[in-house]
């Protein structure tokens, strides 16, 4: 059972220095300088970049780096832009050795990512996900094809389910179970988050308990437990809560990495944590 990251999706902040053209492209460009230096950009984002014919809302704008598997979305009008790397694109991260580093430099700001888990048998996905341990989440759906069969577990607009399928012959992955976990949002900051810190097998692992599965195929290598829970802020609070953390928190790690605030967590105590704030 090999277990690997399928798909990435993530934003990067844009910063204009005026309104031209130019300022445009440089925005962009220094967007993935920021995130992840000019060697890992060289090692990761290095090519020739197409220019697509369409785009996706709220983006008018989109490009494809056609041999890394990587489309960037942006638009002029807005101060972020999103990329995202395909289950090729990863595969040839993971093949140059340096898709660990891209995650940890960008896993803050992930919106979705899928982990992948390949099982050799001849088990078909509707036999698999009918093993499971507990009821939480219950197949969404069912599809068979020419091409293969697939299962859908949990909602396909939720914040996280998963796939089971395989193709048939002759394609080269016949031989293989594929149980794909599908991340959106904030768990997939949290699984992210994870991976960066226990290795991709330990997350499998705990994505496989939570959806319960339990066939004698799922055999997953880690014996690390990981909590992949999303604490959920109080109704009333969520909005602010959530414009700090994506909002706030980027914009204050930004001004103390250029010194212009030396000393976080006096700023912290004297602007956040008392009520004699000069600005009260």
């Amino acid at each position: 059972m090999r277990s690997h990251i399928d798909w990435i999706t993530f934003t990067m902040s844009m910063a204009y220095a005026d309104e031209t053209t130019e300022a445009y492209a440089n925005a962009i460009a220094n967007g993935f300088e920021d995130m992840f230096g000019k060697q890992l950009l060289a090692d990761a984002f290095g090519g020739n970049w197409t220019k697509n014919e369409r785009s996706r809302a709220p983006y008018t704008d989109s490009w494809t780096l056609p041999e890394a598997s990587i489309t960037l979305y942006a638009s002029p009008n807005l101060t972020h832009c999103c990329v995202e790397i395909s289950g090729q694109g990863c595969e040839r991260l993971i093949a140059q050795g340096c898709l660990d580093n891209v995650l940890s430099r960008c896993h803050e700001r992930i919106t979705r990512i899928d982990i992948a888990s390949d099982i050799e048998t001849e088990v078909r996905p509707t036999s698999f996900v009918e093993k499971v341990d507990h009821e939480r989440m219950r197949t969404s759906g069912h599809v068979v094809s020419d091409t293969g069969e697939t299962c859908y577990v949990g909602s396909q607009k939720s914040d996280r389910y998963a796939r089971v399928y395989r193709y048939n012959q002759p394609h080269p992955r016949s031989h293989l179970l594929r149980i794909e976990h599908v991340f959106r949002r904030e768990y997939a900051k949290v699984v992210a988050g994870e991976i960066a810190r226990s290795g991709v097998d330990a997350v499998a692992k705990s994505a496989g308990k939570a959806f319960g599965w339990a066939h004698t195929v799922w055999t997953p290598e880690s014996t690390q437990e990981i909590d992949l829970s999303v604490v959920k802020a109080e109704p009333t609070m969520g909005g602010t809560v959530f414009w700090l953390i994506k909002s706030v928190a980027p914009a204050f790690k930004k001004l103390v990495a250029k010194g212009i605030i030396p000393d976080p967590e006096k700023f912290l105590r004297d602007y956040f944590l008392t009520d004699d704030s000069p600005y009260a």
